[in-house]
């Protein structure tokens, strides 16, 4: 039986390979983590379909993308961000999608449609450039974590999934990912008050004292 340096030393040599071009190399890498990258996807979208095209979308970023990849952190934590990454973005569009016509009639009111009844809540020019700017500055903050904080945040607190939720979709558990969530978020603080001289929280994340 190979022991952890041995498969880890088999790793890199693959990601070696692969980024010199080796196509074998890259598809055993991507074999050797498809099932459970495939239960991550699972565990964000509930359902087999949204699962798989979640992962094959984050498989062909993955290999397009391959050539960035740094080391910085284990290839299997790059290559679970990828596809995290990809199930969030079918998750934000399965949220988007309106459960019901805003251009439906009601029977009660014949002369105005829905849309033309509900109130124009969005933002002034000025409140929606502030908005920009504070998303910004939350984005480059979290591009400063670590890979494993950076994931804990952004489904908990930007993507409004519950602990439970997002410990099931890390593989953690609920305990771990409040001490991950409570590094992560005193560390953005910091950053982004050092950063920006900000001594408020941002939209999305609790502040830290």
């Amino acid at each position: 039986m190979r022991t952890n340096i041995e498969r880890t030393h088999e790793e890199e040599a693959l990601v070696r390979s692969g980024l010199k071009g080796d196509s074998e190399a890259l598809n055993t890498l991507f074999t050797r983590y498809t099932r459970p990258l495939y239960q991550t996807a699972f565990r964000l979208l509930g359902n087999p379909e949204d699962a798989e095209d979640a992962l094959q979308d984050g498989l062909l970023s993955a290999t397009r993308n391959f050539k960035r990849f740094e080391g910085r952190s284990k290839f299997s934590t790059w290559l679970t961000r990828i596809v995290i990454n990809a199930a969030l973005m079918r998750l934000r569009s399965q949220r988007a999608r309106p459960t019901i016509s805003l251009e439906q009639e009601d029977p009660e009111q014949r002369d105005l449609t829905l849309g033309s009844r509900i109130p124009d809540t969005r933002p002034g020019p000025e409140e929606g450039y502030a908005r920009k700017e504070r998303s910004e500055i939350l984005e480059r903050g979290l591009e400063s974590l670590p890979p494993a904080l950076q994931s804990a945040v952004r489904l908990r607190d930007i993507e409004g999934l519950s602990t439970a939720e997002a410990a099931r979709a890390l593989g953690l558990s609920e305990g771990t990912l409040k001490s991950q969530l409570h590094r992560a978020r005193s560390r953005l603080s910091w950053t982004i008050r050092r950063n920006h001289g900000l001594s408020e929280g941002l939209d999305g994340v609790p502040a830290v004292a």
